[in-house]
């Protein structure tokens, strides 16, 4: 019998964040889309939003590829701006204007398309996104709008604990649900101490689940996510 996730406020999938920029959520969400797409489930996957796009997003592509999904990359990634900035100075800088109805728009037609839904926001939850009517929409309203679960990715070394615990401080007082958190070595670091207990501290203090680790490897795609609980939104 296979392993379904719940629906969580009529969507069946996870909006996957970060502490910060470059901890790897397109690595962990790329292994989420690729566990759930081996167990039979059709998976959509989006990147809403990206920055540092020349011509395609390469994130979208990992994506899509991991989700084995025959989406075109303009759903899964509808908008993107080339400077490598926060969306709401590229889009300054650039002079364009990011619209995320059709953001909206395209993540409704995936949830109704796909059994479950990977989606990976850009940097961490207070990266500003746009501002329309003199408010600032942030990550962590478009979390708020699609209704998601949240599963954090946090890296691993000395730093990491008051981070991880700042960030599910913030999801937690917006009401968002915190499936749990996956610690990245997206690079090369020293299994010193601190790496060996932040995992158990983080869980401890916070009393979210940790549900992975993922060991660094040279090779992207060997890194594996050795799960050490079963997901559940």
């Amino acid at each position: 019998m296979r392993y379904s996730p719940k629906i969580w406020n009529g969507v069946r999938g996870f909006f996957v964040t970060g502490t910060d920029t470059g901890v790897g959520k397109t690595e962990v969400a790329a292994r989420l889309a690729g566990y759930f797409a081996r167990k039979g489930f059709k998976v959509a996957v989006m990147k809403p939003v990206a920055t540092g796009v020349k011509r395609t997003c390469s994130d979208a592509w990992i994506l899509k590829r991991a989700a084995c999904s025959d989406e075109p990359l303009n759903r899964i990634n509808p908008v993107a701006l080339r400077l490598p900035l926060a969306p709401f100075a590229a889009e300054r800088l650039e002079k364009k204007k990011i619209n995320l109805d059709i953001v909206w728009r395209g993540f409704e037609k995936l949830k109704s398309d796909s059994d479950i839904v990977i989606v990976e926001g850009i940097g961490g939850l207070m990266v500003p996104l746009k501002k329309s009517g003199g408010k600032v929409f942030y990550v962590r309203d478009m979390i708020l709008k699609m209704k998601m679960p949240v599963i954090l990715v946090a890296r691993p070394e000395l730093g990491t604990i008051n981070h991880t615990l700042m960030t599910i401080g913030m999801l937690r007082a917006k009401g968002i649900k915190i499936a749990g958190v996956i610690f990245n070595h997206a690079r090369r670091v020293k299994k010193d101490l601190a790496v060996r207990t932040n995992p158990s501290i983080v869980e401890e203090l916070s009393g979210v689940k940790v549900l992975g680790i993922m060991d660094y490897n040279k090779d992207r795609g060997k890194r594996r996510i050795r799960w050490l609980r079963k997901i559940k939104p």
